[in-house]
């Protein structure tokens, strides 16, 4: 289902038919958020996904939009090889495996990564004059965006996949669908309507909403872990 005809069944279930035409905004607002809300209390075949990149030759990070956490992170070159980057912690990787600036450090196949730091305070503020030539800086191109440091920087430009939990697409245009309002339309509404009842602070309302959510959650998560054991018949160990 589109976001425009989302916004006319929330007004429906809701008696708030303004968001149908006054509030429109107000209740994409309340898709979005109920839309976010599944995905933090979930886990189904869509809540992880990939993002491709390119690396270009002594490049060092990579920026990632909508990811709530950064799970895996591969590389492959152009003669088709693929290999998984080894994490380590932002300490580990500043101290002693990039401990001076990437320009200065030998190009090779990059073997680790880590979730990286991208946040400046002041949040508007401009860097120190000069500051490049004393340490590399990441900066988030927007706060959507995560970011992970690959070292040793590559000798070659390499595809990067980094794979993790990800927010579904956030609904925008009147014709925008994500994974809930094409496959779960009905646990979507349930959700904005939560929201709903947030904003106008009834608690009740909210546990009623979320008792109700818990029950479908639950049954969607279980075609993941179906999934997950399919053809395993032991344990390991």
């Amino acid at each position: 289902m589109i976001l425009s005809a989302l916004r006319t069944k929330l007004g429906e279930l809701s008696g708030r038919f303004d968001l149908t035409v006054d509030n429109t905004a107000l209740a994409t607002f309340f898709l979005n958020e109920g839309s976010k809300f599944l995905d933090r209390h979930s886990e189904t075949q869509k809540t992880w996904a990939s993002n491709y990149s390119y690396l270009a030759v002594g490049g060092w990070n990579v920026q990632i939009p909508s990811c709530r956490a950064i799970k895996e992170v591969w590389v492959a070159n152009s003669e088709g090889k693929r290999w998984q980057l080894e994490k380590v912690d932002i300490q580990e990787m500043l101290s002693n495996i990039m401990p001076q600036l990437a320009s200065s450090m030998t190009t090779g196949n990059p073997l680790y990564y880590s979730p990286a730091v991208t946040r400046q305070v002041p949040e508007a503020g401009t860097l120190p004059p000069g500051s490049a030539s004393y340490m590399d800086v990441l900066i988030s191109t927007g706060y959507p965006y995560t970011a992970a440091i690959i070292a040793p920087p590559p000798n070659g430009q390499l595809l990067v996949d980094v794979r993790g939990l990800y927010y579904s697409a956030e609904l925008v245009d009147d014709a925008d669908s994500n994974y809930w309002s094409e496959v779960h339309i009905g646990v979507l509404m349930k959700a904005a309507l939560r929201e709903i009842e947030v904003f106008n602070r009834n608690r009740q309302g909210v546990r009623d909403w979320e008792a109700a959510i818990e029950v479908d959650l639950d049954s969607i998560n279980k075609d993941l872990v179906e999934e997950l054991i399919a053809e395993v018949n032991q344990m390991e160990g």
